[in-house]
This record gives structure tokens, sequence and C-alpha cells, in this order.
């Protein structure tokens, strides 16, 4: 029997595939994992991605036989039914991979071209320059860098790093959270995970949990690797259940190699997780 956590790790296997073009190889892994709703959203989603909207669209009105009102599943329908119909253009579908234990929403790296390009408008007339005077009255602040230093006050805190970047905020543990070679919790890094879903419980904010794994000789280099996704599925659910949040609030995806929370290369800091906190 396939378990809620292992049904997770292979959906989001098979995101990865199809983001790498491996649309056959991520159906046959989906196919294999029952008809749930979650899965069968994603199914949809990658014969969609790759052109065959009749596909995608059978596979949604599966989705809707379970669950009338599946928002995503009405969504994708609706917008497969209006591509079809020529009412408007094909673009990117996101691939969302939703588990108990995680989310895991990856860009799709193809685009559904349309048939027909639609002309660029032609380019609007161009203002003159305003003064200075007017320059200085015009600007006003920018909200989003506002809610980035507020959240940055809000986050502090003596056992982390925190770092602005311009999609959020990233939170870098300052000690290790998993035992050597495990994706299980030390006591002590449940704990830090612990006080951090209360934390985050109320916020208006995205958050994406990233799991590390130590490079090992012999090892990949690149590419993340499952023991990072497996530990970033582990601080979620523990995020989750203290902050009183279905786990689907949060995604959960591995961490490049290249990125280590400590430069150092320490393996007991950074066998770890990191979060990525954005402002909604």
């Amino acid at each position: 029997m396939i378990t809620a956590q292992v049904r997770g790790f292979d959906r989001a296997r098979a995101a990865e595939l199809a983001r790498a073009g491996e649309h056959d190889a991520a159906v046959r892994i989906l196919d294999g994992l029952g008809r749930d709703p979650d899965t069968l959203d994603l199914l949809a989603r990658v014969h969609a991605q790759r052109g065959d909207f009749a596909a995608a669209a059978e596979v949604w009105s599966e989705v809707l036989a379970q669950d009338p009102t599946n928002p995503s599943a009405l969504a994708g329908t609706k917008l497969i039914t209006a591509i079809t119909e020529g009412k408007r253009r094909a673009r990117p579908l996101p691939l969302a991979v939703i588990g108990s234990t995680a989310v895991v929403v990856a860009a799709l790296a193809g685009v559904l071209m349309a048939q027909q390009q639609t002309p660029a408008p032609p380019p609007l007339p161009t203002a003159a320059p305003p003064s200075p005077a007017t320059q200085s009255a015009a600007v006003t602040p920018d909200p989003r860098e506002a809610a980035l230093r507020s959240l940055m006050t809000e986050l502090a805190g003596a056992d982390v790093r925190l770092e602005q970047h311009d999609d959020g905020v990233r939170v870098v543990f300052q000690r290790g959270m998993f035992l050597p070679d495990s994706t299980e919790l030390s006591q002590e890094g449940r704990g830090q995970l612990e006080r951090w879903g209360r934390l985050l419980r109320g916020k208006e904010v995205r958050v994406t949990v990233l799991g590390h794994g130590v490079v090992v000789p012999g090892g990949p280099t690149t590419g993340g690797s499952a023991t990072a996704l497996a530990r970033a599925a582990a601080a979620v659910e523990v995020l989750a259940d203290a902050g009183e949040q279905p786990a689907t609030t949060f995604a959960a995806r591995s961490a490049d190699q290249t990125e280590a929370p400590h430069a150092d290369g320490n393996p007991a800091v950074n066998r770890t997780v990191s979060l990525l906190v954005e402002p909604r």
C-alpha cells in the first residue's frame, strides 16, 4: 500500500519529470498512484502541458465526478474549453503536486503555444519627461518593499539569519535539525520548527520549505536529492501541526546542493531546512 508521504514524493518526482519535458515518464508514475483528486489534477496538468487537451479534460472530469466543487478542476476545465473553442490563447499551466504532507509547486519549463500570435499593439506616444519637481512629487513608496521590511522585523530572532530577496525573506536556521544521514528530526530540530509553526500562524504569507542535503563523495553535486525533499516534507508536517494549519498551506522542495545554507560546509548545521516567506 502506498503511504500518503510516498505518494507525495512520487507526485513531486512526476512534476520534476514533466518540467524537464519527460511527460510520458511522468504519466507512467502518476498512473500508478491511484485515482485520488490530487494525483488526477497533476495528471491533467501534465496532459495539458504537452498539448493533449482532450486527455486533460477527461481527467479533470473524473476529478469533478468525485468533487464537483474542486476549484482546480473547474478552472482547468474552463480554460481547456476556452482554448479548444478558440476563445483564448493557450498559456502555461503550473504543476501543483499536493499531498497530505507537502505541496510542491513547479513552474512548467515549456509553454503551450497558440497556433496564431496576437499582433502587438502599436506603441503609445511618448510623453515628455517630467520635471525634477514633478518626479519628486510623484515618488511613492513601493508597497512590496515595505511589506518585506515589515516581515524582516516580524521574523527576526536569535536562532535564525534573515536574508531579504526580491521574492521574499529567506529564513536560515543557525543550528542543524536532522540526525546524521537521516530524514528524522532531532528533538532540537523539532522544537525549532514548532516555534516557527506557531510564529507563522495567521500571517498573510506564502511559505516554501527548502530541504537541504549534505554532498557526499561520489554523489551528485547539483539537482537536489530525495533526502532533501523528505526533510522538507518532514518539516512541513511539524510546521502545519504546530501552526494548526493544513499541510497544503506550505510548499516543499529540495534545494540544490549549491544552495547550502551555511557556506562552510559543516554537515551538522547543513542537515536542515530553510524557509522562503513571501508576503501575499
